[in-house]
């Protein structure tokens, strides 16, 4: 009897967001001591594209019965990867850059997980800008503007994220920008190009029913997949640049 409670408990707490959290954040540390390592840098290379697909699956995994949302997910997959073959073939959308060999399998010349990274960051951040608005404002917001205010917070978190991640992803080199060696030298079109995409789907992702659409305390472990990928980004960029 004592085995099976025990055995229960281990799984309750195995399933627990927060032990997951914790697991993913360990993870994510040792992936940032092991980058400054001769021996285990080049199987963070190999591990790169892997840890984007996990932690990826694992920040959408609560969505399976909502065939809405899964519908917005494969066409916010297949538009983001789109502009990026777009951005590597004829320089449009972003700008002229290209990829680098550590992202894991290409198609076009575009890392497949590439898209699934785009989805995980504008549904995450959708699910912390509802969080925080209805932290900020203790009267309820119309639906509309409301929508609108959490779209405009999702392009503007993304956005950032981005200006926090280039540096960084240029120095490891997931990509390289064609017409400047500098990675903090980002052109301008780039950031205005992550505003628009994150905004948009935001705003799609948003007009689902509600009732249609996952909600943070059904996966309330969502945003931690953007804060996460977020300090890992913060801290290599401080040890690679200012160190």
């Amino acid at each position: 009897m004592n085995e099976i409670k025990t055995k229960i408990k281990l799984k309750s707490i195995l399933l627990d967001w927060r032990f997951q959290v914790i697991i993913l954040s360990i993870f994510f540390t040792v992936g940032i001591i092991s980058h400054f390592s001769e021996s285990s840098y080049p199987l963070m290379i190999v591990l790169t594209p892997y840890v984007l697909l996990i932690s990826g699956i694992w920040a959408i995994h609560k969505c399976y019965n909502k065939k809405y949302v899964i519908l917005w997910i494969l066409i916010a997959y297949l538009i983001t990867f789109t502009l990026e073959v777009l951005g590597v073939a004829y320089s449009l959308v972003f700008g002229p850059y290209y990829y680098g060999n550590v992202l894991g399998p290409m198609l076009f010349d575009v890392p497949v997980i590439i898209g699934l990274n785009w989805v995980i960051i504008i549904f995450s951040l959708v699910l912390f800008s509802e969080w925080l608005i209805e932290k900020l404002f203790k009267s309820p917001i119309k639906n509309f503007p409301k929508v609108l205010l959490s779209s405009f917070i999702v392009g503007l978190l993304a956005t950032f994220f981005d200006y926090i991640m280039e540096p960084v992803a240029i120095g490891l080199n997931y990509w390289t920008w064609k017409l400047t060696s500098d990675p903090f030298n980002v052109p301008i079109q780039n950031y205005i190009a992550w505003f628009s995409i994150s905004f948009i789907f935001a705003l799609t992702f948003l007009m689902i029913p509600e009732k249609e659409r996952i909600k943070l305390g059904e996966s309330p472990h969502s945003p931690w997949f953007v804060v996460i990928q977020l300090v890992f980004f913060i801290a290599m960029r401080i040890l690679i640049f200012y160190n």
